[in-house]
């Protein structure tokens, strides 16, 4: 089996899957935003959806990134391509969990991610000790838990703006 390439993990998984959440957000609010207690003709949500796709593009290359620098000195550091497949399959359980916007409900919406992050988290977790070849689990959790807070961090700000907008006058 060919190892993967940048673009062919773009082009399979990254793009396709990331299109999922800001194809929902515009359909969520147009259908139901009462739900959610906003105002659908208050704010342009394609615009909030295109943000929304570019800090997932981001985060999913920030995370590959932070794969590869946190690695151990001791390990070989995963090649560019396959720190993205690794970012990309930890990414999938959020992007999915982006379709319970057809939901009419806060809360399914707020477990729906609270779970996608569990799951995130878990699949990153286990990519880092397989692909490093780690048996020293904190060592694994430290690499997992840098790599993921750092796309964290990221999704503030575009929280705060998201929030901003969304503010009555």
């Amino acid at each position: 089996m060919n190892p993967p390439t940048r673009s062919g993990v773009f082009g399979r998984m990254v793009l396709p899957f990331a299109l999922v959440p800001p194809i929902m957000i515009p359909l969520a609010m147009r259908d139901h935003a009462a739900v959610y207690r906003l105002d659908p003709a208050a704010t342009n949500w394609e615009w909030i959806a295109l943000l929304v796709f570019v800090a997932e593009i981001v985060s999913v290359t920030i995370v590959a990134g932070m794969l590869r620098l946190t690695s151990p000195a001791d390990t070989l550091r995963p090649a560019r391509a396959r720190a993205l497949a690794i970012a990309a399959r930890a990414a999938a359980p959020l992007w999915a969990s982006a379709v319970v916007l057809a939901v009419p409900s806060l809360g399914a919406l707020v477990v729906a991610h609270l779970l996608a992050h569990t799951v995130a988290l878990r699949r990153l977790y286990l990519d880092v000790r397989e692909e490093l070849r780690l048996d020293n689990d904190i060592q694994a959790l430290h690499i997992t838990y840098m790599a993921y807070s750092v796309a964290a961090i990221l999704w503030a700000p575009v929280f705060v703006l998201i929030f901003i907008t969304l503010s009555p006058g």
